[in-house]
């Protein structure tokens, strides 16, 4: 009995007991679910880390997965975060170049494929393989250390394509032209041509050479100029010749007009620089032999003495008179003495508005005409003395009007010495109460008086009254009875010409076969 009470009084000890220890186990219940909940919060939180950090990795591998790392740099350049081809265009290595431009020396470009002779440049593969050695499952690596390249872009091309494609195209075909000193269209002034830079070229080696350097160091726009060599250059420049054009024009306006009484002449311009001799400091002498020159073209041109003439005769119409040694008449330039004229004149300096050309003279006999006679195609005019020697027959016409008309006894046709020879004579001198006292080539000898002489020659021959003839003329006469060369008249007529007719005028004498 004793043992159940005991046992039955630890009971209720024992069912106090228990009691207070469920008591108790409901507080550590409550510890343990507080504990259990912080657990649960701080794995889930790490669990998040986990999930938030790998999930970051992950993004941040898709995206450079086709990009450079951060930090990144190439020759220099930034590409860190970029796509290959965005950093292509940074650095340039995008797009291989098309063409090569060579601009000839007056700008005109010609043009080559890159393709045609195989140019390439090694950037963009350098780039791809710094691209494709990036190691991006460490992408994040690149926040915290940068990471440097650098490459050299190496050009290759085939030299020998290049320089064939070079020789073949087409450069151009103007030729090098030196500047020119020379008269302008007008022929007024001088004026210079400048050079011409052509543009053809003349090297074709140092062409080729040029360009192909050009190439090699990358420059694929290329301009050719004066010193590559494989031009021709102007020797002589418009700026050379400016001081030789002014010294010129300075001389080129000097002038000197000769008078040849219907017309003139002046020489200037190119024709006076034919003359002139310049020197370098703007002075200038005189060539004489080109100066007497000019005077013999002068003296050509406008001369009329000793040569044949046109001429309307009275009686048998157009004629042609001829030359003689005995008739004068007519212009004769004294060359020598005009050409010391015209040095003079040239060496003054002084433009001359108007001169006559220095005409030959014995100092009493003039070598001249009619000044108002003169014309292009004539010198003898419209007043004028006559004479047919074949019809013995004189008419005196002044300014056209038919003055006197007579007959005359000219010189014996029988012999040579006595023959009134035909030509254009001039009335140069007269006298009164003349003695005529001469001798001639056959040894004839005469001396006898005039009351009128009217002298046409130099070598005695003149128009004079001759009263031992009594009146007769014409005819026949003087081919049995003529004179010893003269012109017989009779004393009236003699006379008229004697008070009428003026100095200078000229005698046109001719036969008939003349014509």
């Amino acid at each position: 009995m004793t043992e159940n009470s005991t046992k039955i009084t630890k009971k209720p000890a024992t069912s106090v007991k228990k009691n207070s220890s469920v008591k108790g186990s409901s507080k550590n219940k409550k510890r343990k679910k507080k504990r259990n909940n912080i657990g649960i919060i701080c794995g889930t939180a790490a669990a998040a880390i986990v999930i938030v950090v790998g999930g970051g990795y992950f993004i941040g591998r898709a995206y450079y997965s086709n990009r450079f790392l951060s930090g990144t740099t190439v020759n220099g350049i930034d590409v860190g975060g970029k796509t290959f081809e965005q950093a292509c265009d940074l650095l340039g290595v995008n797009d291989m170049p098309y063409e090569l431009t060579v601009k000839t020396i007056d700008g005109t470009p010609v043009v080559f494929k890159t393709a045609d002779f195989d140019y390439r440049l090694s950037g963009k593969d350098e780039l791809q393989k710094i691209y494709d050695s990036v190691n991006r499952k460490t992408w994040f690596s690149g926040f915290i250390q940068n990471s440097t390249y650098s490459f050299n872009e190496d050009i290759t091309f085939d030299v020998e394509k290049l320089q064939k494609l070079v020789e073949k195209a087409n450069w151009g075909d103007v030729e090098t032209a030196d500047a020119k000193l020379g008269l302008n269209e007008d022929k007024t002034a001088y004026v210079i041509t400048p050079e011409v830079q052509g543009n053809k070229i003349t090297d074709m080696k140092k062409l080729e050479a040029y360009v192909t350097q050009s190439v090699a160091t990358g420059e694929l726009s290329v301009e050719l100029d004066k010193d590559t060599g494989c031009y021709s250059l102007p020797e002589v420049k418009s700026a050379d010749l400016e001081d030789d054009c002014k010294k010129r024009n300075d001389v080129f306006q000097l002038s000197v007009t000769y008078d040849f009484d219907y017309t003139t002449e002046t020489l200037t311009g190119e024709e006076l620089m034919k003359i002139i001799k310049l020197k370098d400091d703007g002075s200038y002498t005189v060539d004489r032999k080109k100066a007497m020159e000019y005077v013999e073209k002068l003296a050509k041109k406008y001369d009329t003495y000793n040569t044949k003439r046109k001429f309307h005769a009275t009686l048998q119409g157009d004629i042609i008179v001829p030359t003689s040694s005995d008739a004068k008449y007519g212009w004769w330039i004294d060359q020598e003495k005009t050409c010391d004229d015209l040095v003079d004149m040239l060496e003054k300096g002084e433009s001359v508005d108007k001169v006559d050309p220095i005409y030959y003279s014995t100092g009493y006999f003039d070598f001249t005409g009619v000044e108002s006679a003169r014309s292009k195609d004539d010198d003898i005019g419209d007043t004028y003395i006559e004479i047919d020697l074949t019809d013995q027959h004189l008419w005196y016409y002044e300014k056209g009007k038919k003055k006197l008309d007579t007959y005359i006894v000219s010189g014996q046709t029988t012999s040579e010495a006595r023959t009134t020879l035909p030509g254009v004579y001039k009335l140069w001198s007269k006298e009164t109460n003349k003695r005529m006292k001469d001798t001639n080539a056959d040894g004839d000898e005469w001396d006898t008086k005039c009351n009128f002489w009217n002298n046409v020659s130099l070598c005695g021959i003149g128009l004079h009254d001759s009263t031992w003839r009594g009146g007769y003329f014409g005819g026949e006469i003087y081919k049995y009875n003529g004179s010893h060369g003269c012109i017989n008249m009779s004393y009236d007529d003699a006379k008229y010409v004697y008070d009428n007719v003026p100095y200078g005028t000229p005698v046109v004498m001719y036969y008939k076969s003349a014509k």
